[in-house]
C-alpha cells in the first residue's frame, strides 16, 4: 500500500508539473498526434482516399520506423495508381519536433526506367512538437532539377497550428489537431513561374495525417483522407500486390 500511494503520488506530481509548464509558457505537447513510431516498427501502409476532383486517384503510403545510433526516425514511401514508388521521405525525431533528413522524387527517363531525385533541403522543419493557438509558423524548403531539363523547382511549406478538433475514422470519434498550411511552388526556367495556395492538415491521436485538402485556383481544390491503415500482409492481401519498399526497405 505504501508503494502504491507513493507512486500515486509521484504521477501526480509528475501531471502538476506538466500542467504547470504548460500554464507558464502557453506551449502544449502534441507529439501524440504524428504517427506513432512506436507503433511503425514492422511497416503499416496509409491509404488516401480522394474527395476533390472528380478523377484523382488514392494515394498510398508506406510507413516504418528506424532506430539507429539512439535515434528515432520515420521513412515514408509514397506509391502512384500502378502501386509505382513516386517519393520518398526521411525524418528524424529530435526533442521538439520532426526534421526532414531526405526527400526523393521518382522521374521516368528517356528509356522508361525510373530514377531518383534527390532534393537539397534548406528548412527540414516537418511537424511540432510543442504549439500553441497560431503561434509561431513552421517552415519547410526544399528545391531539385527534373530530369533533362534546366529547370529548377522550389517548395516552400509553412505550417501553423490552429486548434483542436475530432474525426470519425472507422466509425470512431478520435480526438485530433487542425493546422494551416501556405505552399509556393516555383518552377525556374527563364523567369519564375509560382503557384502559391492555402490549406489545412488535421493529424489525428495515435494515427497521424488524418485529412488534407490544398485550395490550389478558385476552382481546383486537392482533397484527401485517410480511408484505412494496412498492415503489409493486409495491403497485398487486398490488394494483389506487392509493394517495392525500395528505401524504405533499407
Amino acid at each position: 500500500m505504501k508503494i502504491n500511494s507513493t507512486f500515486s503520488m509521484l504521477a501526480l506530481a509528475t501531471l502538476f508539473f506538466a500542467c504547470t509548464n504548460e500554464q507558464a509558457t502557453g506551449l502544449r505537447n502534441i507529439e501524440a498526434y504524428y504517427y506513432p513510431l512506436s507503433d511503425l516498427q514492422d511497416g503499416k501502409v496509409y491509404e488516401y482516399e480522394p474527395l476533390g476532383e472528380e478523377g484523382d486517384p488514392p494515394v498510398y503510403w508506406y510507413y516504418r520506423s528506424v532506430l539507429e545510433g539512439g535515434i528515432g526516425y520515420l521513412v515514408g514511401q509514397s506509391y502512384d495508381p500502378a502501386f509505382n514508388p513516386d517519393q520518398f521521405v526521411r525524418e528524424e525525431r529530435v526533442w521538439n519536433g520532426m526534421l526532414l533528413k531526405d526527400f526523393i522524387v521518382y522521374e521516368t527517363d528517356a528509356e522508361g526506367k525510373s530514377q531518383q531525385i534527390r532534393a537539397d533541403i534548406e528548412a527540414a522543419n516537418v511537424f511540432p512538437f510543442e504549439v500553441k493557438p497560431l503561434g509561431s509558423v513552421l517552415l519547410s524548403s526544399l528545391h531539385w532539377r527534373p530530369l533533362g531539363d534546366s529547370s529548377s523547382i522550389t517548395l516552400v511549406r509553412n505550417r501553423q497550428f490552429d486548434s483542436d478538433t475530432t474525426i470519425v475514422f472507422q466509425a470512431k470519434n478520435v480526438d485530433a489537431v487542425k493546422f494551416n498550411t501556405r505552399e509556393l511552388v516555383d518552377q525556374e526556367v527563364d523567369g519564375h513561374l509560382e503557384l502559391e495556395f492555402g490549406g489545412t492538415e488535421v493529424y489525428a491521436k495515435k494515427i497521424g495525417l488524418v485529412y488534407f485538402r490544398k485550395d490550389v485556383s478558385g476552382q481546383r481544390r486537392i482533397e484527401y483522407r485517410l480511408k484505412s491503415v494496412y498492415s503489409m500482409a493486409e495491403f497485398e492481401q487486398k490488394f494483389k500486390e506487392k509493394l517495392e519498399l525500395g528505401e524504405v526497405g533499407k
